[in-house]
């Protein structure tokens, strides 16, 4: 299955349908617990997943806005539900080109990811809140919807504009 697919289940199941996403929620209905901690070292390192057969932990680094811990919390409950292994240790996500750490070749983050953006900013929500926004003010600056976009769902803007793009929307 696609990892858009298990997260519009999730979504489904739990009637989510209205933005911003409650992960938290999300997290403790499949039994996550949630540790936020700042992290130790240069800031790099946004979540990890912990699991064994009885429990799930889901730490979070602190230091980092909360729009970014709301994608970790996303990126975790995506390697919990598809993925299996005992632990998930994630560098930040650059949404940038340009930087090693963005070339995201392991294909379980590349899901995990998919997940999340799905998760967070389900493509349904994300094309009914443009066509809202663009039926009000048809020459809306692609900036401004971004940003407007992201705070409604909660996302940074450079997740926003990722989502849009993958969408076909700009």
């Amino acid at each position: 299955m696609k990892p858009e697919k298990y997260a519009k289940k999730i979504l489904d199941d739990l009637e989510l349908d209205n933005a911003p996403i409650p992960v938290e929620e999300i997290a403790a209905h499949l039994g996550a617990q949630l540790s936020y901690e700042p992290f130790q070292g240069k800031g790099e390192l946004s979540g990890m997943l912990l699991r064994d057969k009885d429990r799930a932990v889901i730490g979070v680094n602190s230091a980092h806005p909360s729009v970014r811990q709301r994608f970790s919390v996303a990126h975790e409950i995506g390697h919990l539900v598809m993925h299996e292994g005992a632990m998930f240790v994630d560098q930040t996500v650059r949404f940038n080109r340009d930087g090693k750490s963005s070339l995201a070749i392991d294909p379980q983050e590349i899901e995990a990811n998919q997940f999340a953006a799905e998760l967070l900013m389900p493509g349904n929500l994300v094309k009914a809140a443009v066509q809202k926004r663009t039926s009000k003010k048809p020459n809306i600056p692609q900036r401004v919807l971004i940003a407007d976009l992201a705070k409604e769902f909660q996302v940074s803007e450079q997740a926003m504009e990722f989502r849009l793009i993958n969408l076909g929307i700009i």
